[in-house]
C-alpha cells in the first residue's frame, strides 16, 4: 500500500462527532477526492492552479468529501470537520442562477459578506464559524459567458484593457461543534435516517433543529442581518442556518432604497420588516410567486407541481417558452408542505413552537403559538398571515403579506452600492 493510499485510508476511517466517516457514508454516501491543504491557514483548495508560488510550495494532499452543494467540500481532522466553499473545479462558462456567479467561483464580496455574518452571529452564541481567503483573479465575460483564471501580477499589468470584468475570488471556511454540511433539512428522508444515527426520534430531532434556526434567526435580525434566502437548502439538520453571501445588513437599506428607483412593488417594500417577513415566510411558506409560475407555464395542479418538482429539477433541459433552469433554481416548496404537513398535528405544533419559542419574545411566545396553530388548522397551508404573526405579532396586518422577490435580491447586487 502506498503512503497515499493509507494516508488516504485513515482519513475514511477518521471520526467525526464521535462516528467514523465510513458509518457518515451509510446515511448519505459521499463522494471523495484529493485537495490540497495549507497548513498554514488550514484552507484547503480544490487545485492548485493559479495560486501564488509561496502557498503552492506549502500545500499537501489531503482527503475531502463533497458537501451538500456543488460548491463546497470538506476534510475531517482529529475530530474536527472543516469545510470549504468556492474554488470548485472545473470553472463553468455560465452564471448559477441561484447565486449569480460563475460557477466554480465564490466571489469575494460574497465570501467576505458571509464570513462577517456568521462572525458576528457566532459572537452571539451562533455555532458556525468562518473566514474568507483570497485566492485569485479571473477575467468574467458576460455575453457571451466565459470564466478566465488570472494571476495577481497580470491582472496589475493589463488592468483595465482586457474585454471583460476583473473579478476577485477565493475560499471560505467554515466549521462548528455540530454542524453537519452534507445534511441539510431539505434531504427529508436522509434527515429521518439521521435522527435514527443519533439515537433520537425524528420529532426530536426537528423540534432541536428549529429551536437551533429560531435562535440564530433572532440573533441574526437583533444585529440587523438579513438572510435573504433561508429556504430548508440553507439549514443543516442540527438547524445552523448558513450560506450569507447575500445577507443585507441594517445600516445598508436606507442607502440601497436612496439608489433604486421604484419601478416595481419590491423597490416600494424594501425594508427591514419585509425583510425579516422574508426570511420567515421563505423557509416555511416556499417561494409562492414562483410556484405559481410553474403551474401557469407547465398547467399543473398544485398536487401535479408537487409529484413533478423532483422530474423537472432533473431535466432542466425542458423549454416551455422560459428558461426553465433559471425558475426552478430558486424553487423552494417550504418547510411547512414539505416536511411539517406530513407530521401528526401534535407533532407539527411541537416543532413549529420549538422555533417561536426561540425566535419571539418571551411575552409575546403564547399568543404568538395560539394564533399560529389556530390559522394552520382553519386553512391547512402556511399562510403569509402565519408569518406575519410570527414576524411583528402586534403589527402584522401593517407588513405586506408578500415576499420580496429573489429576483429583486440578486439584481441589488450588480448596482452599487453593493457591487463594488
Amino acid at each position: 500500500m502506498s503512503p497515499g493510499d493509507q494516508q488516504a485510508n485513515e482519513a475514511i476511517d477518521a471520526s467525526l462527532y464521535g462516528h467514523r466517516i465510513s458509518e457518515w457514508q451509510q446515511i448519505r454516501p459521499l463522494a471523495h477526492w484529493m485537495v490540497f491543504f495549507d497548513p498554514v491557514t488550514r484552507v484547503a483548495y480544490s487545485h492548485r492552479d493559479y495560486l501564488a508560488e509561496d502557498v503552492q510550495a506549502r500545500l499537501v494532499p489531503r482527503l475531502a468529501f463533497e458537501s451538500h452543494s456543488e460548491r463546497a467540500y470538506f476534510i475531517v481532522d482529529q475530530n474536527e470537520l472543516m469545510e470549504y466553499k468556492g474554488l470548485t473545479w472545473p470553472y463553468s462558462d455560465r452564471i448559477v442562477p441561484a447565486s449569480g456567479q460563475p460557477r466554480g467561483l465564490l466571489l469575494k464580496e460574497h465570501g467576505a459578506r458571509e464570513a462577517r455574518a456568521l462572525t458576528d452571529i457566532a459572537g452571539r452564541g451562533g455555532s458556525v464559524k468562518a473566514e474568507y481567503h483570497d485566492a485569485g483573479f479571473a477575467l468574467l465575460k458576460r455575453a457571451p459567458i466565459a470564466v478566465k483564471p488570472l494571476t495577481a501580477e497580470w491582472e496589475k499589468e493589463h488592468g483595465k484593457e482586457v474585454d471583460g470584468e476583473i473579478v476577485q475570488y477565493g475560499v471560505l471556511k467554515r466549521w462548528g461543534d455540530d454542524y453537519i454540511p452534507f445534511i441539510r433539512l431539505d434531504l427529508f428522508q436522509i434527515v429521518r435516517e439521521l435522527a435514527n444515527f443519533e439515537g433520537i426520534g425524528y420529532v426530536e430531532l426537528l423540534s432541536n433543529a428549529m429551536e437551533r434556526f429560531g435562535s440564530v434567526l433572532r440573533t441574526a435580525h437583533e444585529l440587523g442581518i438579513y438572510h435573504c434566502f433561508t429556504h430548508p437548502g440553507n439549514v443543516d439538520a442540527h438547524g445552523n442556518l448558513i450560506d450569507y453571501e447575500h445577507a443585507i445588513y441594517r445600516d445598508e437599506i436606507a442607502c440601497i432604497q436612496q439608489t433604486r428607483e421604484p419601478k416595481s412593488e419590491d423597490a416600494e417594500f424594501f425594508s427591514e420588516a419585509c425583510l425579516r417577513f422574508r426570511d420567515i415566510d421563505l423557509f416555511f411558506g416556499g417561494s409562492r410567486a414562483l410556484l405559481r409560475r410553474c403551474q401557469e407555464r407547465f398547467q399543473f395542479t398544485r398536487e401535479e407541481l408537487m409529484l413533478h418538482i423532483k422530474f423537472l429539477r432533473e431535466n432542466i433541459a425542458l423549454s416551455v417558452g422560459i428558461p426553465v433552469f433559471e425558475l426552478l433554481a430558486h424553487l423552494n416548496i417550504g418547510f411547512y408542505a414539505d416536511t411539517l404537513k406530513k407530521l401528526r398535528s401534535e407533532d407539527q405544533r411541537r416543532v413549529i413552537a420549538a422555533f417561536i419559542e426561540a425566535y419571539c419574545d418571551a411575552d409575546q411566545r403564547d399568543m404568538v403559538k395560539q394564533e399560529v396553530f389556530l390559522r394552520l388548522a382553519r386553512d391547512g397551508e402556511w399562510t403569509e398571515a402565519v408569518s406575519g404573526c410570527i414576524t411583528d405579532p402586534e403589527h402584522w396586518t401593517d407588513i405586506p403579506a408578500r415576499q420580496l422577490s429573489s429576483e429583486f435580491i440578486l439584481d441589488l447586487w450588480t448596482k452599487p452600492p453593493l457591487k463594488p
